[in-house]
């Protein structure tokens, strides 16, 4: 049991670490998919904290908690399958029609009102009772209607979320059949399969409740009735949270790819990169190249990609596209290519006789004299030195 509690108490820590992560994230940086992630977590996470107290008996010291995680688990279900959708098909906001898998929620909040309302010497009294008898939480009618009602609609709730979460996912790699696909399509791919994967374990953990019930009566009484199904429930929340935690860059969603008419068509199929990322993406690049070009904030030694987003207003993940695709180059390489091209043409207006090589390097935006040497090398092959002496004769061009 200890063995239990403890691992309980860890996946919870490794769920508030999660949603710290994606919740810390600066406005632009911050996915409307970060958000239903971040809900479904904390759900996960009320829902453990509740069992654990009910678990380890101190529930009896806060008989006002008892049963609020119950309507809670019917929001887990819903909010998983919309984080899906949301990842998939670059989702910004619910649509009206989405008000309707908050119904059970609903529904279940209403039955328990009663219990809710009553005094909490009536709630010790039941708590007591289930401590001792396991199937009295069963048994008991706490709200408007049977508690089997909620012990079995659970499951069967999960069970079609689970099918339209897959349907989602193997909808969207029939769509997209091409081969070269991205590497941050490719991971972020494989992360909403372990987190649907993760998810089926709470369906596995419920049909073990109901098997141990119905067929092993015997076992309900017992601690396993407790240890299976709860350990397979902590398992699945403890892989998302550690998964994320590990792969940090799946945060970033799918590097969009913006749609067109329909959501079935994400990403052409025979093309290695989207051919209509320059129309789609055209006020963004303009709004881009202004931001570089017209304010020179490229001259800013510790500009980082999140600042960028945050003042052009731009998604970090449609960002990162843009230059990786657009402007076939890495952020780092995009911004000293432009501190680049301003040293030249600051050298030309500018006698060496009154600042040094270095100086200019630091005015055009350069950390410092090494990070500066790097660059150029990078970009030239040569020294800038050497540069200076043979670029009146020879016009060197950046490599590729």
């Amino acid at each position: 049991m200890i063995d239990l509690l403890d691992f309980s108490h860890a996946s919870i820590i490794c769920g508030l670490l999660t949603v710290y992560v994606l919740l810390i994230k600066k406005n632009a940086m911050r996915s409307f998919s970060d958000y239903i992630l971040s809900f479904f977590i904390l759900s996960q996470i009320w829902t453990a904290a509740i069992y654990i107290l009910i678990f380890s008996g101190n529930i009896i010291h806060v008989p006002y908690l008892y049963r609020s995680a119950a309507p809670i688990t019917f929001l887990i279900p819903p909010l998983g399958y919309l984080y899906v959708r949301s990842m998939l098909f670059n989702e910004q906001k619910f649509n009206k029609i989405d008000l309707l898998h908050l119904l059970p929620f609903i529904y279940f909040t209403i039955n328990y009102l009663p219990f809710y309302l009553s005094p909490n010497e009536y709630k010790i009294e039941i708590i007591t009772k289930i401590i001792q008898d396991k199937n009295f939480s069963i048994e008991k009618q706490l709200g408007l209607f049977s508690e089997n009602i909620f012990f079995l609609f659970r499951p069967i709730q999960a069970i079609f979320y689970l099918i339209f979460q897959w349907g989602l996912i193997i909808r969207f790699n029939r769509d997209n059949p091409n081969k070269k696909i991205e590497e941050q399509i490719r991971l972020v791919l494989q992360w909403l399969k372990v987190f649907t994967a993760a998810n089926s374990c709470i369906l596995i953990a419920y049909f073990t409740t109901i098997g141990l019930y119905f067929f092993m009566e015997n076992l309900f009484e017992d601690k396993l009735i407790n240890i299976v199904p709860n350990f397979l429930l902590g398992l699945s929340f403890f892989i998302i949270c550690s998964y994320l935690l590990i792969y940090p860059q799946t945060l970033t969603g799918l590097p969009f790819v913006k749609y067109r008419e329909t959501k079935s068509n994400l990403i052409e199929n025979e093309v290695d990169k989207i051919p209509f990322i320059y129309e789609d993406y055209s006020q963004e690049i303009n709004r881009l190249e202004t931001y570089f070009k017209g304010n020179q904030t490229f001259l800013q030694p510790n500009l980082t990609i999140s600042q960028v987003a945050v003042e052009t207003r731009i998604p970090t993940r449609d960002l990162s596209y843009i230059i990786n695709n657009y402007y076939e180059k890495r952020f780092s390489d995009f911004l000293n290519e432009m501190r680049l091209q301003h040293f030249l043409s600051k050298v030309d207006r500018t006698s060496l006789d009154s600042f040094t090589i270095e100086a200019i390097a630091l005015e055009s935006g350069f950390s410092s004299k090494s990070s500066f040497y790097r660059a150029f090398n990078r970009f030239y092959s040569c020294t800038p030195s050497e540069y200076l002496q043979s670029h009146k004769n020879t016009n060197l061009k950046p490599k590729a």
